[in-house]
């Protein structure tokens, strides 16, 4: 087997590949999981049959992703998501610039881990905002939600780990 070759087809699609799975999937641990269940079978495959009929290998490992989140998480899938309540705009405004926050990576480790704590929904929006830099209308539209459940459910986001990390620096000034 060329493993050259599966090392190229994985570097050039493992980014849009994950962003597509955290999109369709409610946790994206689990569109992790499903993605890595996908290279490991399209591996196999080419190790038995070789990759010259694989002509468009993203379009190869989208299909392979689309039926593994089928078979595996389609109860997840399915799950609907209900819109928010329409949030007045004064409230979205955030003087303190979340990105600026993240000092080193430590904070950014720190950061993750809360996150992963927010409701799911919350979490899917904050890793694609934050880790993929999805606008809030693109976030929108993957996720079929209104532009203004995003911005609120991010905004709710930004606060709880705001709070998270602003109870640590009370602590860490208290002498705790």
């Amino acid at each position: 087997m060329d493993q050259s070759y599966f090392d190229r087809v994985y570097e050039t699609t493992y980014r849009p590949l994950l962003k597509y799975a955290i999109v369709h999937l409610s946790d994206p641990t689990d569109a992790e999981d499903a993605l890595q269940n996908v290279y490991l079978s399209f591996y196999r495959r080419i190790e038995r049959y070789g990759h010259l009929d694989v002509l468009f290998p993203k379009a190869f490992l989208l299909k392979m992703l689309k039926r593994e989140i089928i078979e595996q998480y389609a109860e997840r899938e399915k799950h609907a998501v209900r819109p928010l309540e329409d949030v007045p705009q004064e409230r979205l405004k955030d003087d303190w610039v979340f990105e600026d926050g993240v000092l080193d990576r430590a904070m950014a480790e720190d950061i993750l881990m809360e996150a992963k704590r927010l409701p799911r929904d919350t979490y899917r929006i904050f890793v694609l905002y934050y880790g993929y830099e999805m606008t809030i209308s693109e976030i929108a539209r993957e996720l079929g939600m209104g532009a203004e459940a995003v911005k609120s459910r991010l905004f709710r986001g930004r606060n709880a780990i705001r709070s998270y990390l602003t109870a640590d620096d009370a602590d860490s000034d208290s002498g705790r």
